[in-house]
């Protein structure tokens, strides 16, 4: 996703939108942290079909539809969506872009609500309800890196289990693999539900790019070591 220090944010019609660039031109897309929620469940919903999907997300997205279509044109729209959809949330439209350079999902919106929620309070101070529909699902991504470097939360520790490889056993230190193998199997994701099952291919996309911010802070914080 494509975030930078002069990524302009605002309020257009009441809602919080992000101005993303397609073609020379810009469209602001209502890209807040609830609403990149709010646009996975509609892609998870299986009692929805394709159709209600495709009316239904343009309305989420763009805070003036009719502007949004005219600025595209009919029929350049839904590679619009395409491409503000990628840049704004990670989810990709087509099928086309998520497999290069992906990272396994390690967390569940469900699973890990309680985790998110407690972890943003104790590293930011922050609501997670007062604080998601005013700032960008990227901004949140950025957030929840940055939980790798601020000391120990519960998102971080069930990211380290579920990520760390367990230490090889030997006889001095078999206690300790135990209690890592417990720790590990504690922070799991439930196992019982397949990645299809758990995750649809949008639901993933968006986890993939999460742990991609993940992986990287991870990345930065061994090399600085």
């Amino acid at each position: 996703m494509r975030r930078s220090l002069t990524t302009r944010s605002g309020t257009v019609n009441g809602r919080f939108c992000t101005t993303y660039e397609y073609e020379g031109a810009g469209y602001d897309v209502c890209d807040s942290a609830l609403n990149a929620m709010l646009v996975n469940e509609l892609f998870a919903d299986t009692e929805l079909s394709e159709e209600d999907k495709q009316q239904l997300l343009p309305a989420m997205l763009f805070a003036d539809l009719p502007v949004a279509i005219e600025t595209a044109g009919r029929d350049g729209f839904w590679d619009m969506v395409d491409a503000v959809l990628w840049d704004a949330m990670g989810v990709d439209l087509y099928g086309t872009r998520g497999a290069a350079g992906s990272e396994e999902p390690v967390f569940d919106w469900d699973e890990d609500a309680g985790r998110i929620r407690a972890s943003l309070l104790q590293a930011y101070d922050l609501d997670w309800d007062a604080a998601a529909g005013s700032m960008s699902y990227g901004v949140f991504l950025d957030l929840v890196a940055g939980l790798m470097e601020s000391g120990e939360t519960p998102l971080q520790q069930a990211i380290c289990y579920r990520t760390a490889k367990c230490p090889r056993e030997n006889k001095n230190n078999r206690e300790y693999v135990e209690a890592f193998r417990a720790r590990a199997a504690h922070f799991a994701l439930n196992a019982d539900r397949t990645e299809a099952g758990r995750m649809d291919a949008a639901n993933g996309a968006m986890a993939s790019a999460f742990a991609a911010e993940i992986a990287a802070a991870q990345r930065a914080v061994r090399a600085d070591g």
